[in-house]
């Protein structure tokens, strides 16, 4: 008997090691190729890429600078012999691309150009005579890596960073000590989806049931009833299910060391000192929406940094991934005057059927957006989730307490290490 418990117990560990291998091959990221001398992947690369529904990357070497092309196989449609190989080299303050006849075949692919240096700039532009051909999303944490999405190419182009101004002067939301107390009047509601109040202050989506009490002090995700877009909380080492459970119903601003030595105080939601000429933060409980007057800004999610980072994704999520990186393309949206980011990204993501959660965090006084487009924090390594940057910037406090101003950009960007990949200098 005991010998059949050994073959039984041998025969379900072969099983297990089976099945483990099975799930760590649902990556499919194959391994990187050298493009060669003559520059020419062949048709039967592609086919396997193809046919096995994997990524294939292509690295290549111009100068100092490295490159790679990341295909996927599902955007491949007809197979066939391509040339890969490109020149780099320095023009002014960019960096030009000779394409050397290069024709992708038919299928979209992300050229990653990795510069061996630190550009100071939030975003960049790929021009050809003089007008734009390329949007370019800046990723990279010590040198910068140029990302550029290509379904057809030019003969040569020429990436400019664009270093956009600080216009917060004439745009900078209102001071949140000017606001007048909040007012409860608001429906629960209207075209533009905005968020309504319940009579203690605390905020709610645009639920038919109210939330608890219970549920809005531990930070769980309010769901939208009936819209696929919006789901239940997932029980992951989120920083909410540690940080709610602290007091937040102190009011006397803390204080902490600065990396010198110094103190630096904080407001009573642990918000640090926000850098002067930047908007300061609006209480959500202050919030004043006047929908009597609407503006426009620009929104975008992306996540390009992901593929950058492949090795670290969860494999389950390797398809969510945009062969571009781009969810949303920049957008031009409407909003009431007094709207955060918060509210805007709510209606735009229920607008183009993007799923979106979040959690209300006490201590921060804001909502905390845990995942988008079915992508959430950790899914691509430990220092990985999602940032908002508003004309270039960071802010150092919550979504929900960013008041938009008319003309304003904001951007998501999923980052894969807590934002030195996307740009953020670490100094807020």
């Amino acid at each position: 008997m005991k010998r059949i418990l050994c073959l039984l117990s041998a025969l379900l560990l072969i099983l297990t090691l089976c099945a483990c291998s099975g799930n760590y091959g649902q990556l499919n990221i194959n391994d990187t190729i050298a493009i060669p001398e003559d520059g020419i992947i062949k048709k039967s690369v592609f086919e396997k890429t193809q046919k096995s529904n994997s990524i294939s990357v292509f690295s290549g070497v111009s100068g100092d600078m490295t490159y790679e092309w990341t295909v996927f196989g599902s955007d491949i449609t007809e197979p066939e012999d391509a040339m890969m190989s490109l020149s780099l080299s320095r023009e002014g303050n960019g960096v030009r691309i000779d394409f050397d006849g290069i024709d992708v075949p038919g299928f979209p692919a992300l050229l990653s150009i990795h510069l061996n240096e630190k550009w100071n700039a939030t975003s960049a532009v790929a021009y050809y005579e003089g007008a734009p051909v390329y949007s370019v999303s800046l990723t990279g944490s010590k040198n910068t890596i140029l990302n550029i999405p290509i379904t057809k190419t030019v003969e040569s182009c020429v990436i400019i960073p664009d270093i956009q101004e600080d216009n917060k002067s004439e745009t900078q939301a209102p001071d949140p000590l000017e606001t007048t107390a909040p007012s409860h009047s608001l429906p629960k509601e209207d075209d533009y989806l905005s968020l309504s109040k319940s009579e203690d202050g605390k905020l709610y989506t645009d639920a038919k049931e109210l939330p608890s009490e219970n549920q809005m002090s531990h930070g769980n995700s309010q769901a939208l009833q009936n819209d696929s877009y919006l789901s239940e909380t997932q029980n992951s080492p989120s920083r909410n299910e540690s940080e709610t459970d602290q007091d937040d119903s102190f009011s006397e601003p803390q204080s902490r060391p600065n990396s010198d030595g110094s103190a630096t105080d904080q407001d009573k939601y642990l918000t640090d000192p926000v850098p002067e000429g930047k908007p300061l933060p609006v209480e959500p409980e202050n919030q004043e929406v006047n929908k009597g007057k609407t503006y426009t800004c620009t929104f975008s999610i992306e996540c390009s940094t992901i593929l950058n980072n492949l090795s670290e994704l969860d494999p389950d999520k390797l398809e969510l991934v945009p062969t571009n990186g781009v969810i949303l393309a920049p957008t031009t949206v409407t909003f009431y005057e007094g709207e955060s980011v918060f509210d805007v990204l709510q209606r735009v993501c229920k607008e183009n059927n993007i799923h979106l959660e979040f959690s209300w965090t006490p201590i921060y006084n804001s909502a905390y957006i845990e995942g988008i487009h079915n992508l959430y924090e950790f899914d691509c390594g430990a220092l990985s989730g999602w940032m908002y940057r508003v004309n270039g910037w960071y802010p150092n406090y919550g979504c929900s307490r960013y008041q938009l101003a008319d003309g304003e950009v904001v951007e998501w960007r999923y980052t894969c290490n807590l934002g030195e990949d996307v740009g953020r200098d670490g100094s807020w």
